[in-house]
């Protein structure tokens, strides 16, 4: 992408038409004026056969917004200058927009040669190379040409080339695609059309998109590149959408066409911002300023990191917070125009996309130098960290947007950066030290509990995770505790947990009575006596009962029933054995009916018929039961 810039009549339009023979100048103001007010555009074939969208942006300080909107996304620029005028504040302006895009690769046009003698044309050439003194563009090389005559157009070519064999093209092919809108229009038989520069992604015919930051979802009926329809558009090219499912009337400059997961959009990022040296004024914390992104511009406070100004020349972290959404993504390039007077001061780059609310402070600068500077495995662990003492998934972190899908699957593959916890066939991330942090007190909880009371060694979930200070429906606790388990670092048995060692230690005294009562629960048959009657004929009541039932139950040596009602397991099964019977003989069964078969008062055949419809063996139905269909015998 090649994208012009320079002061008002200074000839862009006019190379444009040389280089191209496309006029960009398409408002009947534009030609009536002789200036451009909005965007323009053409396609430039260079010798090689490599082309080049091109952008004419509009020069006067007026449109300078459109002209932001022009260069966000460009990989090559083309800064014309006058030769019969020399450097001028749009071009100063322009110069510093570039500057703080970051644009790498450029070639300097001085226009209108014809006009000026040779004395002239030195003197603003020496006039740009004073003016590109200490910035990043002072090798960038100056052709003078002559858009009337031709003369200079060959050479300039071929500067255009080498810029753009050597330019790094700005645009991810892969991932997310985003096109902000900077014109909308409609074609009749065709309808509604929007075109931009396609930032990153594939967007084809046909596709599914949505139009943010209102997330309106629509259709991509076709696809055009410079006026040529295709299948479908890459990453870097000028894109234009004929776009269905959406009312014109929702449509205008500064939103942005979206097709994939994982972009969002937010009041507020985190980012470095930069003031230009030549900047007109100093900001203090919270100052207001235009905040330009792509073709979407809105007022925005800056709250500063580590300072409570930022001088003309000054860099520094700061949370912008804005007044309507944009669609950011990390490493987004973004200009800062003052409020009044109205001009360009300073720019800067996305780092978090959606951050907490904060302010000044040591910890927010390092969390953002990570986040700027750190590696994968660095910050992959500041997002763990923050999730402590929870976990994230995959696509949690993801969303973050801090590392693309193939590195961050590489780097939480490693085990002193993530450790992976399975529950439920979901894979959660948790940082090393936490899920140790975990383990260690968990086995520290369920000791505690062995050594308090070793007849009873083992705490239900919801009992560990208040002592763990956690919630027990939780993701986290949930997939924590499941994988303690799997490791063997803790043991589950009938819903409860304790250390793999642990075994219920019982006195002389407790193992009698226990005995006891199973011998009970077993002699009783189908009408055993309820828990309270068997603990009295044992001599233990109250915890010491409900211990020992528990202990029964555990050990399958028996099963509850109702609260106080247990039977011993060959009796159950018999009874079990004969509602089957009798419903595959008849179909059903009746209440008076089972009473009759297990020779048992009715007390005790509605508590067994009861279970059974709890435990999937029946169905009550009316007055009977049946079986459930995947009930045999």
């Amino acid at each position: 992408m090649l994208g012009t810039a320079g002061h008002i009549d200074h000839g862009k339009t006019a190379l444009i038409k040389a280089l191209t023979g496309i006029d960009t100048d398409r408002l009947k103001e534009e030609k009536e004026r002789g200036i451009s007010i909005e965007l323009g555009y053409a396609e430039l074939e260079l010798p090689s056969g490599t082309k080049l969208s091109v952008i004419d942006v509009p020069g006067h300080e007026r449109f300078v917004r459109n002209m932001v909107a022009g260069a966000s996304g460009i990989d090559i620029f083309l800064l014309v200058v006058a030769a019969d005028d020399g450097v001028m504040p749009q071009t100063r302006e322009h110069m510093a927009i570039i500057e703080m895009l970051q644009i790498p690769q450029g070639v300097i046009a001085i226009t209108k040669t014809d006009l000026v003698d040779e004395d002239m044309l030195e003197l603003v050439q020496t006039d740009i190379e004073d003016f590109l003194a200490g910035t990043p563009y002072t090798d960038t090389p100056l052709v003078g040409v002559s858009s009337k005559t031709g003369e200079g157009i060959p050479l300039l070519l071929g500067h255009l080339e080498e810029a753009a064999g050597k330019a790094e093209v700005a645009h991810q092919a892969s991932g997310v695609a985003r096109l902000p809108v900077d014109r909308v229009f409609t074609l009749k038989g065709i309808g509604t059309v929007v075109t931009g520069t396609l930032w990153s992604g594939r967007i084809c015919a046909e596709d599914s998109v949505r139009l943010m930051p209102e997330d309106i979802p629509c259709r991509a009926r076709a696809v055009q590149v410079h006026d040529h329809p295709v299948e479908c558009a890459d990453a870097g090219l000028r894109v234009a959408i004929n776009l269905s499912g959406i009312d014109r009337d929702r449509l205008e400059r500064g939103q942005m066409i979206v097709k994939g997961e994982g972009i969002a959009t937010t009041y507020m990022v985190d980012a470095r911002i930069q003031l230009l040296p030549g900047a007109s004024i100093q900001l203090k914390y919270g100052a207001q300023v235009r905040f330009h992104h792509g073709t979407a511009d809105a007022t925005a406070k800056l709250m500063f990191a580590d300072r409570d100004r930022l001088a003309p020349g000054e860099s520094c972290y700061a949370q912008v917070r804005l007044k309507t959404k944009i669609v950011p993504a990390k490493g987004d390039r973004f200009i800062l125009r003052s409020l009044t007077p109205v001009t360009t001061i300073g720019g800067g780059v996305v780092i978090d996309t959606h951050p907490r609310k904060h302010g000044k402070g040591d910890e927010f600068v390092r969390r953002l130098e990570i986040l700027e500077k750190g590696n994968a495995a660095e910050i992959v662990e500041l997002l763990l960290a923050e999730a402590s003492p929870g976990g994230l998934d995959f696509n949690e972190i993801d969303a973050s947007g801090q590392l693309p899908g193939g590195k961050l699957a590489e780097t939480l593959a490693d085990p002193d950066v993530a450790v992976k916890k399975t529950a439920g066939g979901e894979e959660i991330f948790f940082s090393p030290i936490t899920a140790a942090d975990y383990e260690n007190r968990l086995v520290a909880t369920l000791g505690a509990r062995q050594k308090k009371s070793p007849a009873d060694p083992s705490l239900p979930a919801d009992g560990i995770a208040k002592i763990l200070d956690m919630d027990a429906s939780g993701r986290d606790f949930q997939t924590l505790l499941a994988s303690a388990v799997e490791n063997g670092i803790a043991a589950m048995k009938a819903q409860r947990y304790s250390l793999p060692s642990a075994e219920a230690r019982l006195t002389g005294q407790q193992k009698d009575a226990m005995q006891k009562i199973a011998d009970g629960i077993s002699e009783a048959g189908m009408s055993p006596p309820s828990l309270a009657a068997l603990g009295r004929s044992a001599g233990v009541s109250g915890n010491d009962l409900k211990l020992l039932a528990k202990l029964l139950e555990e050990n399958g040596r028996a099963v509850k029933i109702k609260p106080d009602l247990y039977y011993a397991p060959e009796p159950l099964e018999q009874a079990r054995q004969a509602v089957i019977d009798r419903c595959q003989e008849s179909g059903q069964i009746t209440l008076a009916e089972f009473r009759d078969i297990i020779d048992a008062s009715r007390k005790f055949a509605q508590a067994l018929l009861e279970y059974f419809d709890r435990t999937g063996v029946t169905r009550r139905d009316g007055d009977y039961r049946v079986l459930r269909k995947k009930v045999t015998g």
